[in-house]
């Protein structure tokens, strides 16, 4: 069991790609624009545009299409869990019945595109911080906060917040697999009984991890303290952001590829 191998979101990587050079603001505004949409939508043409469009992004990114299949597998208990709720959602004409349990057509249809739904959202957000750095995401939040006039206080603090999450996912992860590792050398199974045991087999990994996160967030405030952090107060930035010509053309044909997304054939 290796919790690190299979979770992309969250984690940076390095590559000399399109979206990697792209300002950070362009990319963010970009994703916020893909997530509305997928959650408008309602027509499998209308997806099939969205799908092509987070393929040729994937591809833009030069990063393996299996690296972000990792991600889906990560989280496909999560997927797998809402396909069951509602498949058996009621409405619509009869198509299958067992005992309790009913399955209609209109549940099928619900049941296909929130899925779909789940699994693009998945893509975009991996897209979004497999290309972009914790530092160039944090400053990306904030200028655009500052944008539409949100305090300085308050846009620096909740960037801050964000780029600390992103950055303790991975960091987790491997403490997870640490304490996987420790547990199957005294003889822990997780991969036998029901449910039920399974659930209770998971116990003795989260109480240690859930231990070594606050010590982590312990010593990070430490060292923040210790380096004379004081919010966006008396702060300065090395690198300056500035929106060049590829980040227009990016966002100007982001947003009418998406608008296509709303044309009914």
């Amino acid at each position: 069991m290796n919790f690190l191998e299979n979770i992309t979101i969250g984690q940076y990587v390095p590559k000399e790609s399109f979206l990697h050079a792209l300002d950070p603001r362009s990319k963010i505004m970009f994703n916020i624009v893909m997530i509305t949409v997928v959650f408008l939508v309602s027509d499998i043409w209308q997806y099939a545009i969205i799908a092509i469009v987070t393929l040729v992004l994937i591809l833009m990114s030069k990063i393996s299409f299996k690296y972000y299949m990792k991600g889906l597998k990560a989280l496909w208990l999560l997927i797998a869990l809402t396909a069951v709720f509602q498949i058996f959602s009621g409405g619509g004409n009869l198509v299958w019945s067992f005992w309790i349990f009913k399955i209609t057509d209109v549940a099928i249809y619900n049941t296909v595109f929130i899925t779909l739904r789940l699994i693009f959202i998945i893509l975009i957000a991996s897209i979004l911080t497999l290309t972009t750095s914790p530092i160039q995401l944090a400053d990306g939040l904030e200028a655009l906060m500052n944008a539409v006039r949100i305090p300085k206080e308050w846009s620096h603090d909740f960037s801050m917040m964000i780029s600390i999450a992103f950055r303790f996912i991975p960091v987790l992860a491997i403490e997870a697999d640490h304490v996987i590792k420790a547990q199957l050398s005294r003889g822990a199974r997780f991969d036998r009984g029901n449910i039920i045991k399974r659930m209770k087999g998971m116990i003795p990994l989260l109480i240690p991890l859930f231990v070594g996160a606050v010590r982590m967030a312990d010593e990070l405030a430490t060292a923040m303290e210790a380096r004379c952090y004081r919010g966006v107060e008396g702060r300065t930035k090395y690198r300056q952001l500035i929106f060049e010509k590829r980040d227009y053309a990016f966002t100007i044909a982001g947003f009418a590829l998406i608008s296509i997304a709303f044309i009914h054939f």
